[in-house]
């Protein structure tokens, strides 16, 4: 009777929390400045390369006083292609979702096939059927031209000054109501301004800040005025770039939109539906961006502003050039570490000393990853030598680590086999979730994390973090679960229903991870919840049926649908992409979002021999976990707990893997916490254990001299 309460109170927690937590959330979401003003006039001004480090007092005066009375942000200009190129911007603008200006994109850019033909007071774009219909089948499903139709459809019309505004001017024909080729010549006509409710201008770097002073010089009255550094220079790597909206709807402070929930950080496909949303235009279905809103409160002067703005900029870059020679020492120094601990736990002549040594050099690698995060609190980016200081970092923080890991080890596992492994996982599991309940501040500019470059997130956490979040929550969830029920004083419901402690670390880790307000994951609960229901099911002793494996799904179901509903019900622009799909399911549009996940997942796959390895390493594992070998079986008679963690780990791996746009790497981070965390299991079993209660989990007996 005391397993089904317990049972009962899960449930009922895993529906109440979500509920709780989205109502405080929407409750403490700032609401948006000046959200009832609608602006008469807009006027957007477009620009390639300019980033906040060439806004200065001296060499963009216009800009700079724009700065200090205006909404300003960090813009990610991502469209289709790897680089966006000024073509590839204008499109992605007037579309509000990602688009190519490109049959053949490359690594640089270049001038498209499109071009302008002035039509009488309008002008027509030459190709823009064929660029219309490729990025309409493409990954995205981009309707090129979305702004000029909504505005068309409200009655209003668009104008364009220079060749590539009028790309981001044009209708779903191609076709450009109103156009001038001069930009300079442009801003200095207001009956051209006032012809339209809303304009595009294209300019040059060079140009920007003059044409930014005749904008405001001869804007109508009641209008707002977006200036964006939408697209790179020529060969340039992507950075982020200058956002400012000014004027109706603009009070001063940070921008952020829905699409990102982190000021202040914008995305080029939410300047067209800031646009309808100033014009008091709804927004079409196919814009996948976000209006702007600023978040109000002077918190520096222009000058600090802007350097903040642009030391963002600068860690973007530095996280870049740092991730692949991070991962790469990462994966030397396991590979070394683990192949240390299979001699040690194979050669009969292996010293104790050994042995030690090899279990404390996997369970530092195991906490590498986790590290990752907390390198975070130190800006090793803004140093001389950035990796360097990334590999320094990440030294002392893994050996601090490594310290708190092993008293934890010898306080509450005293020496058992799978204590090392279980204190890695808690301090895994415990950074990154404190990390996600309390704003997430480590996931961006991490090592583990995302990048703004990139744009696929901006806030919770993304499917790298994922992995070694996963890891760490089951390893901590099978290491306490086996000590729980072994206390002395352990009420006898608990040692009868071992599970329920995995369960009860389950919830915490599903609320940390999918909760709109901390993790916002759909897909890491859709891993998480079968994983944990089936660690709880083994630990108990319960054989896994295809019956039972319905229930789990089921119940992983009932999760995604409860988080969902919470999210839906909250207000459009405290939205993540969670509420807004169901709202796509209501209203249509639902199989997009699908289709374009499956065929990220795909494209990632196929992207290097190093991911196509990944699906044959978890067969690896499957093959493993089927027919151990000695060292494998003496490790699992040592800690009975540790084959459960890893068949869950292996559930969790293949189900995040499909179920996620580019959730192949899931597996490969799991894996960089997982092997060398069982290898300290393997090290550390002696060579004639005691067979233990194989429902309790651990044998009574520690293992011989490890760590004591």
């Amino acid at each position: 009777m005391m397993h089904r309460i317990v049972a009962a109170a899960l449930s009922a927690v895993f529906i109440v929390v979500p509920f709780a937590i989205g109502a405080t959330d929407a409750a403490a979401a700032p609401a948006a400045l000046a959200a009832n003003h609608v602006a008469q006039h807009v006027v957007v001004i477009g620009t390639e390369g300019l980033t906040w480090s060439d806004v200065s007092v001296t060499g963009t005066p216009t800009l700079w006083r724009l700065a200090g009375d205006s909404a300003l942000g960090s813009l990610s200009v991502k469209a289709a292609p790897p680089v966006s190129c000024l073509d590839d911007g204008w499109l992605t603008l007037g579309a509000g979702n990602r688009a190519d200006a490109f049959d053949h994109h490359g690594s640089s850019c270049e001038k498209s096939a499109l071009a302008v033909h002035q039509d009488g007071d309008g002008a027509t774009v030459a190709g823009f059927a064929e660029v219309y219909r490729r990025n309409l089948h493409g990954t995205d499903d981009t309707h090129l031209g979305a702004l000029a139709d909504a505005l068309k459809s409200d009655g209003e019309c668009i104008s364009a000054a220079g060749a590539a505004a009028a790309l981001g001017a044009a209708d779903a024909g191609g076709h450009v109501a109103s156009y001038r080729a001069d930009p300079a010549k442009a801003a200095a006509d207001k009956a051209f301004l006032a012809h339209c409710a809303v304009t595009l201008l294209s300019v040059t770097p060079g140009n920007v800040d003059q044409v930014a002073a005749a904008v405001t010089g001869n804007s109508p009255p009641h209008s707002a005025l977006l200036i964006v550094g939408l697209a790179e220079t020529q060969g340039a790597t992507a950075h982020l770039h200058v956002a400012i909206g000014n004027g109706i709807g603009f009070a001063q402070g940070e921008l952020v939109s829905a699409s990102t929930r982190r000021a202040p950080f914008v995305q080029l496909v939410d300047v067209a539906p800031t646009v309808a949303k100033v014009r008091g235009v709804a927004a079409p279905k196919s814009m996948i961006g976000q209006p702007w809103r600023p978040t109000g409160g002077r918190t520096a002067n222009v000058a600090q502003r802007v350097k903040q703005l642009s030391r963002l900029d600068l860690a973007a870059q530095r996280q870049g050039g740092a991730i692949v020679p991070y991962w790469v020492t990462l994966v030397a120094l396991m590979l070394a570490s683990c192949g240390f601990a299979a001699w040690a736990a194979w050669a009969t002549w292996a010293s104790p000393a050994a042995s030690t040594a090899a279990a404390l050099a996997c369970a530092w690698c195991a906490l590498l990853p986790g590290t990752g995060f907390v390198v975070g609190i130190a800006p090793w980016w803004s140093a001389g030598h950035p990796l360097v200081a990334l590999g320094l970092s990440a030294v002392a923080f893994a050996t601090a680590g490594l310290a708190i890991a092993v008293g934890l080890e010898r306080i509450v596992w005293h020496g058992r086999p799978f204590g090392l492994a279980a204190a890695v996982g808690t301090l895994t599991f415990a950074v990154v979730a404190l990390d996600l309940v309390t704003g997430a501040h480590l996931q961006i500019f991490t090592m583990p994390g995302y990048s703004p470059l990139v744009a696929g997130r901006f806030a919770g956490i993304g499917n790298v973090g994922f992995g070694v979040f996963a890891a760490g929550a089951l390893l901590t969830a099978a290491g306490w679960s086996a000590l729980a029920s072994q206390s002395v004083g352990c009420p006898r419901w608990l040692k009868r229903w071992p599970g329920s402690v995995c369960l009860a670390i389950g919830i915490v880790a599903v609320v940390a991870d999918g909760a709109p307000s901390f993790g916002s994951d759909v897909g890491g609960v859709l891993a998480l919840v079968p994983a944990f229901v089936a660690l709880a099911w083994m630990l108990t002793g319960v054989t896994i049926s295809w019956r039972r494996a319905l229930v789990g799904a089921g119940l992983t179901l009932a999760v995604i649908v409860g988080f969902a509903l919470v999210d839906y019900a909250r207000p459009p622009s405290d939205q993540t992409h969670l509420g807004r799909f169901v709202g796509d399911v209501v209203h249509g549009g639902a199989w997009t979002i699908l289709r374009r996940k499956a065929l990220a997942d795909v494209h990632l796959l196929g992207y290097s021999v190093l991911t196509l390895l990944i699906p044959l390493m978890v067969a690896v594992a499957i093959w493993l976990l089927r027919m151990p070998s000695k060292s494998l079986r003496r490790a699992f008679a040592a800690s009975p707990v540790l084959r459960p963690v890893l068949i869950s780990l292996v559930v969790m791996a293949i189900v995040g893997a499909v179920l996620n746009d580019s959730g192949i790497v899931i597996p490969a981070l799991a894996v960089l916490v997982v092997l060398p965390a069982t290898m300290t299991a393997v090290v550390a079993a002696p060579v004639h254990p005691r067979r233990g209660d194989r429902v309790a989990g651990e044998p009574d007996q520690p293992s011989s001299g490890l760590l004591r």
